[in-house]
């Protein structure tokens, strides 16, 4: 990628050259004396490599211990991406609510994100972080402020939590009072935090020397140079659509001058871009219900079409608004796209304050739109449960989780198409990230013998192995329910056994999917709620979604 830069003045622009140039001959200078000065020992076995016991212990974001700050600074593994090489890294994107979602990531030659990014999908500094890690320039200053924020976030989030479940327990009238009370008492705490957040995000941006960028992958000026390009250049819809998606994604987290909202619409609209499903713009709803992008920003939930008329209303008064919203922050990016730095940043910053007073009427809006939805008859919620006694129940829970194991095994197995692009880092784990064939078991991928990270002999065999003690086990469990079918004198109908089991094997899946929801759930759902609050709770939500983490994405 060209890195963004706007010029400067020529005069200004000549001696900044003539000043960067004497610097680095000065630099290369110091370097060619101590390298002539200093005895060249030939390396000893020992130091080619050092023994595995006196290596430090690799601590989180840590891959090497050094003894100051500067070196952890400009030290770079192995393993780490190449300085010539142009990627960013998004965090994954949120399913709606009660989504069956992957597990796996798909088999491609993209760099893999660092693990330690599971802790911030929810934050708009992940993809700068995930810059930082794979290049391995993340000061220890940094680490350190990144532990006591998230340890500071997982904190409220615990708080939050337990005061839901102490209050669930009262009548309405006090839980709603004991529930304002605390979300006045915690926003604050939560506002200091999103603060520190919007801190770590700005001292995240690559640092610059006389104005120029170190990091080819400052894309903090290139947000609306890309969705300008991306309306400008004559492509097909879904092409123009993608391009204008990922222009607004790098909007969403390296723009400067956005407010948290702007930030969450922005990457609302980017999503909306990539959906093939978005809510029309009438006031009726679709015949295959609504999808509705609701709050915090990227939660969306599914509603039926039979929503009465006035709530329906609601709904399309509110989703008008927000998309106001977002019409204006894309003018203003597209506006301001050949404008200098400060220019940019201080037009952002004051459509920021335009916009506040009504990004904030959304929420009474919102808040509205849930009491009408908690209202329904069959209001979004999990499954009942399936009627089966408690150990069988568990055999087959305990069957989906080898059914997921097997799977991730296997995949562990496969090498990824058309080789390796990048370097892989010791910890890797393929399998942290699920393909679309996870919950059926098929898949239209191809893997090609010699791409195969063992011999296919030796992945056939473990696969033989592997689906081998599946079947066995999925024997043991057919004629347990059977027998349980038995000696309760219970009618299966018409059903086989299989089929039984394939039901209830679903409805566990469903209950399993919705409990990991929960926080998703409430965080949308629940009255009374600050803003504040929906959005460490949804974090929360999403975090724990344990959704695979894209790999990077090569810089247009």
């Amino acid at each position: 990628m060209k890195t963004s830069i706007v010029p400067s003045p020529p005069k200004l622009a000549f001696f900044e050259r003539i000043l960067r140039a004497s610097c680095l001959i000065s630099l290369s200078a110091a370097f060619m004396m101590a390298q002539s000065t200093a005895p060249s020992p030939a390396p000893t076995p020992e130091k080619m490599n050092p023994p595995a016991s006196t290596v430090p212990e690799a601590g989180r974001f840590d891959p090497v211990r050094f003894n100051n700050q500067s070196s952890s600074h400009y030290y770079y593994q192995d393993h780490e991406l190449a300085r010539d090489e142009a990627y960013v890294f998004f965090p994954p994107v949120t399913p709606p609510l009660d989504a069956d979602y992957p597990l796996l990531q798909p088999l491609d030659n993209a760099p893999p994100a660092r693990t330690e990014l599971t802790d911030f999908v929810g934050d708009f500094f992940y993809s700068l972080l995930a810059t930082r890690l794979a290049t391995g320039d993340l000061p220890k200053d940094l680490r350190t402020r990144l532990q006591v924020y998230r340890t500071a976030k997982l904190s409220l989030q615990n708080q939050l939590r337990t005061r839901l479940t102490a209050i669930s327990e009262l009548a309405a009238e006090r839980q709603a009072e004991a529930l304002a009370a605390f979300a006045t008492a915690q926003s604050a705490e939560i506002r200091e935090l999103e603060k520190t957040a919007a801190t770590i995000l700005t001292d995240l941006y690559p640092s610059s020397v006389f104005g120029f960028p170190t990091d080819k992958t400052d894309l903090a000026d290139s947000a609306g140079k890309l969705l300008k390009a991306a309306r400008d250049t004559p492509s097909s819809p879904p092409v123009r659509a993608r391009a204008e998606s990922f222009a607004l994604r790098v909007a969403a987290f390296y723009q400067r001058g956005l407010s948290l909202p702007q930030r969450g619409l922005l990457l609302e609209a980017a999503i909306e871009l990539a959906d093939d499903s978005s809510l029309p713009a009438a006031n009726a709803p679709p015949e295959q219900g609504w999808l509705l992008r609701f709050s915090p920003e990227t939660a969306r939930i599914h509603l039926l079409a039979t929503i009465p008329a006035p709530l329906a209303k609601k709904i399309s008064e509110y989703v008008a608004a927000k998309q106001i919203l977002k019409s204006e922050l894309v003018d203003s990016l597209l506006a301001s796209a050949t404008a200098r730095t400060e220019s940019r940043t201080a037009a952002m910053k004051d459509l920021a304050v335009t916009q506040a007073a009504r990004i904030a009427g959304l929420e009474p809006a919102a808040e509205e739109i849930r009491r009408d939805l908690a209202t329904l008859p069959n209001p979004p919620g999990p499954p009942a449960a399936p009627v089966l006694p408690p150990e069988l129940a568990a055999r087959i829970s305990t069957y989906r989780m080898h059914k997921v194991e097997v799977l991730k095994t296997l995949y562990h197995l496969l090498g990824r198409p058309n080789g390796e692009s990048y370097r892989k880092t010791p910890e890797e784990d393929p399998a942290s990230g699920v393909l679309s064939w996870m919950h059926n078991g098929t898949t239209q991928v191809e893997v090609k013998a010699s791409e195969l990270k063992v011999s296919t002999a030796e992945f056939n065999g473990a696969q033989a192995r592997l689906l081998d003690e599946l079947n066995r086990e999925q024997a043991g469990i057919r004629a347990a329910l059977a027998e349980y079918f038995r000696s309760s004198n219970q009618s299966t109908g018409r059903k086989s056994i299989n089929d039984l089991l394939k039901e209830f094997e679903t409805a566990r899946e469903k209950q399993e999917i919705w409990d990991k929801y929960r926080d998703y759930q409430t965080a949308v759902l629940m009255p009374g709620l600050s803003p504040e609050q929906r959005r460490l709770l949804f974090d929360a939500g999403v975090e724990k979604l344990s959704l695979p983490l894209p790999g990077g994405e090569i810089i247009p």
